[in-house]
């Protein structure tokens, strides 16, 4: 309704009927699968990838002259970002459309743009045709930028028939292990009360093992199931078959919240830090509260210092009177982060964390992360659309399709020698230029 909208409001001609083909037609071109089906859903009922689409969707629906593009694919996957990047150039030839990119990804850059202005504090501090920017930027700030981009590395002149073994490194000894975990969603269209069609899986008996002390990757596409399965295991979703064991305990899933036995076990690191701090709490407020939760859940333990994890996360303790929109994008990130180590987990799922980030501080917060995992002998899922991030973080690779998992093993295995199609096309699917 919301596309239909807005191609009535932008020609009257248009009778209802043929606003709504206009509006699956618009859908279908941004990559929204089954787009006569899902055109009644709701915004609820699709992915933060497949909601990017449909705002694209709206863009277009007035054939404009001219677009700005604020971020269009920062939530989106590999191969997704590339369809709509294709999408976009193909609108800028047929039709002539000029478009202003805004990003901070440079791969995005590499792939669509013809000229290129790099800013920094409310200034342009170099311009130039986009191949002299990546080739030879003159500008020191453009050339930190260049490299903090994280490069994919894909090995050559390795002996496909000797691919070796998969084998994870929390097959032998596991701190977490999940099973069969399977969760569906209402039906599609579905509206007070009355469904339409079959439930939609989220999630198809998926099973993991998490090596102690290790950091885990989730990779696949908007829509496969990574967050879903990320939310289960924190305790902020439920699912109606499947069992999460840690240690020697096992818990509900077919329960959340305090009920399921996680909460407290594990803690999530959100995507959007913005949304995922509480405005009308100061952040010494936020701060103060995940300690007070951490020592009940483990009492009888000393209560976490939060001016050492201050000064451990670059925060400055000035900080701690402010609130999250007195803050940047790095600085509400690295408090989110504080609040998961300060509840003492045992287990940290961070669901695109560094996703809503510009290039350094990005570099920064993996750094960060990795470190501080490392340091406190921490577990960590990492749910991701960057192969370059999650092959740099991460130990071993769990490749999520349509709520399954598509392919899993070791880092290195993943990216040099695994022979799974759909994991080749996410690979492939990554910028050329900042790959090596």
């Amino acid at each position: 309704a919301q596309v239909e909208e807005t191609c009535l409001a932008l020609d009257s001609s248009l009778s209802r009927r043929e606003a709504r083909a206009r509006a699956i037609d618009l859908l279908a071109r941004v990559g929204i699968p089954e787009p006569e089906r899902r055109y009644r859903n709701y915004p609820h009922q699709f992915s933060g990838g497949q909601r990017q689409r449909v705002v694209i969707a709206i863009a277009l629906a007035g054939s404009p002259d001219i677009i700005i593009a604020d971020e269009p694919t920062s939530a989106l996957d590999a191969t997704v970002q590339k369809q709509v990047l294709e999408l976009l150039k193909i609108l800028v030839d047929e039709t002539g459309v000029s478009i202003i990119l805004v990003t901070h990804d440079m791969g995005v850059i590499s792939e669509i743009t013809n000229r290129v202005l790099v800013m920094r504090k409310g200034q342009v501090v170099e311009a130039d045709r986009t191949t002299a920017i990546l080739d030879q930027p003159g500008h020191d700030y453009t050339k930190k930028l260049l490299a903090a981009v994280p490069r994919l590395r894909i090995p050559t002149g390795i002996d496909s028939g000797q691919a070796g073994s998969s084998a994870l490194d929390g097959d032998q000894n596991p701190l977490l292990v999940a099973e069969g975990v399977s969760r569906q969603f209402a039906p599609q269209g579905f509206a007070w009360g009355i469904g339409r069609g079959k439930p939609r899986f989220g999630l198809r008996d998926v099973g993991i093992r998490l090596a102690r002390g290790s950091i885990t990757g989730i990779v696949g596409e908007s829509g496969s199931g990574k967050t879903t399965f990320g939310r289960i295991l924190a305790g902020l979703d439920k699912a109606p078959t499947g069992r999460i064991t840690i240690g020697e305990h096992a818990f509900d899933v077919s329960r959340s919240g305090r009920r399921s036995g996680l909460l407290g076990r594990v803690q999530m690191i959100f995507q959007d830090p913005s949304v995922s701090l509480n405005p009308r709490m100061t952040i010494g407020e936020t701060l103060d509260e995940s300690i007070r939760f951490g020592a009940r859940i483990r009492s009888g333990e000393e209560p976490a210092d939060l001016a050492a994890m201050m000064d451990r996360l670059g925060l400055a303790r000035s900080l701690l009177g402010r609130y999250p929109h007195q803050l940047s994008g790095g600085q509400k990130q690295r408090v989110c982060i504080a609040r998961a180590l300060l509840a003492r987990p045992e287990i940290i799922v961070a669901d695109e964390p560094t996703s809503a980030l510009d290039v350094s501080v990005q570099a920064e917060i993996v750094g960060l992360l990795k470190d501080t995992i490392a340091e406190r002998a921490m577990t960590m899922v990492f749910i991701s659309h960057d192969l370059a991030i999650v092959q740099a973080m991460c130990s071993s690779v769990y490749i999520f399709k349509d709520g399954r998992i598509e392919d899993f093993g070791p880092t290195e295995f993943i990216f040099s020698r695994s022979d799974n199609p759909y994991t080749r096309a996410l690979i492939n699917a990554r910028p050329q230029r900042f790959t090596c």
